[in-house]
């Protein structure tokens, strides 16, 4: 990371000298060279026909090296050859795993990808709901494409000369999240959007396109990212833990948010549906939770958004298991700040479908009480009946507290006239853990 950035740096210097966050013009940049060592038997002939666009253009290299003769060279001797003379050659990438509904539109061809699956240059990534893609570039950098996203591989070259590889995305709709491995020059890896272009050699970012605000955002996790406009006319140099908000009148260089905290981590999701109640946390605007099998989120399979300035997140059902949440939190301007990655415990359990009803044999009237466990694993239950006060709450302790019911059923008779309130407290052992909820309270009319 500290080599990418003194290669940033170097190359933005000029640029930055007034402003290191800002630039409002930019100078012709210098041609951008890589250095050759000759080694025996090189010639600058074999040179251009093995390594460079042309055969012809050896004469450039030849110019500006001032060889005398091309066909002659001391070995050892070091040569300035332009970046763009070199051949790229095709590059590929392959997809290491997605969820939900994912297309893979390449070759005039659009379908579900498949594990493994072999992606070229231009293809296009489109995530539905709650649907996730990652891609592996030939390096090891690794490319998630979340739900509701559009991603165009637009460029994906190896150098001939060297290896090193030079990748660029495109960010039509949505976001993207890269972690790339530090990279050889000349190669590189750029994320462009419709308002911005987000250039690194290794780093661990961010990048979104709001087409409804036509605004990008980049946030940098790790490393440092160049951010320019697109149009030569401002950029800005996003260390760790800054982003860049940019549109086609502005480009702002900003501090991202810090992870928010869940109001209680250890609790058991046990409800009918997956509810997270986090503390509320300054500047920001929406939570992010995302949920996976693993820490890494490797393998997710769900994202939501809280609702404006509301510090809570919901999902639907869950099967039980053991999981994985990613919470972050979006400013104001529409960055995403740092994360951080809870585990927690899914284990269904509730009391539902409560009813009772009556009859009368032998002269007495009996009261059936029912109900339905929900969840999995065998339940217990805690039968409560109480007097209802005027106020409509229990009066005094319970006139029936019966634990250890094994049935989803309680038998009572000969109850006298009277309001009353009855529940059930249902009881379980899952991963460890005692589960213990109480449902509704219900209200119970005798008459006279």
């Amino acid at each position: 990371m500290n080599g990418h950035r003194a290669a940033v740096v170097g190359l933005t210097a000029a640029l930055l000298a007034a402003s290191p966050a800002m630039a409002q013009s930019r100078p012709t940049p210098p041609v951008e060279t890589v250095d050759y060592v000759v080694r025996p038997g090189d010639t600058l002939v074999d040179l251009a026909v093995a390594y460079l666009n042309r055969p012809a253009d050896y004469r450039q290299v030849q110019r500006d090296n001032r060889v005398t003769n091309p066909r002659r060279m001391a070995v050892g001797r070091s040569l300035a050859i332009p970046v763009a003379l070199l051949r790229a050659d095709p590059d590929q990438a392959r997809i290491a795993g997605f969820r939900g509904a994912v297309l893979l539109t390449q070759g005039g061809r659009a379908a579900t990808p498949v594990q493994g699956q072999t992606v070229i240059e231009d293809a296009v990534l489109t995530t539905g709901a709650n649907a996730f893609v990652r891609l592996a570039l030939s390096d090891g950098s690794h490319v998630v494409v979340p739900s509701n996203s559009r991603v165009r591989l637009s460029r994906l070259r190896r150098y001939a000369l060297n290896g090193a590889v030079d990748h660029a995305l495109t960010v039509e709709a949505g976001r993207a999240e890269s972690r790339v491995t530090p990279r050889r020059r000349p190669g590189g890896f750029v994320v462009r959007t419709p308002v911005s272009v987000s250039a690194v050699r290794g780093t661990d970012f961010r990048v979104s396109f709001n087409d409804d605000a036509d605004r990008s955002a980049t946030e940098v996790i790790e490393g440092v990212v160049e951010v320019d406009s697109g149009d030569g006319l401002s950029e800005a140099l996003a260390l760790a833990d800054q982003g860049v908000s940019s549109g086609a009148a502005d480009t702002r260089l900003l501090p991202l948010l810090p992870a928010p905290a869940l109001n209680d981590p250890d609790a058991v999701q046990s409800g009918p549906v997956i509810d997270f109640a986090l503390t509320p946390l300054d500047g920001a605007s929406i939570y992010r939770g995302r949920l996976a099998t693993d820490a890494g989120m490797i393998d997710a399979f769900a994202e939501a958004d809280s609702a404006p300035g509301a510090a809570r997140l919901t999902y639907p059902e869950l099967a039980d298991g053991a999981y994985f949440l990613r919470l972050s939190a979006l400013s104001g301007e529409g960055l995403e700040g740092r994360s951080t990655t809870y585990s927690f415990i899914r284990a269904r359990n509730g009391v539902g479908g409560l009813a009772v009803g009556s009859e009368a044999r032998d002269k007495r009237r009996f009261y059936r009480f029912r109900w339905e466990a929900e969840g999995e694993g065998e339940a217990r239950f805690r039968f409560q009946l109480s007097r209802e006060g005027a106020d409509g709450q229990p009066e005094g302790p319970p006139l029936i507290d019966q634990p250890g019911v094994s049935e989803e059923a309680f038998t009572l008779s000969d109850l006298p006239p009277g309001v009353y309130t009855w529940r059930v407290q249902g009881s379980r052992h899952r991963f460890g853990r005692l589960l213990q909820v109480w449902s509704e309270p219900q209200q119970l009319r005798i008459g006279r």
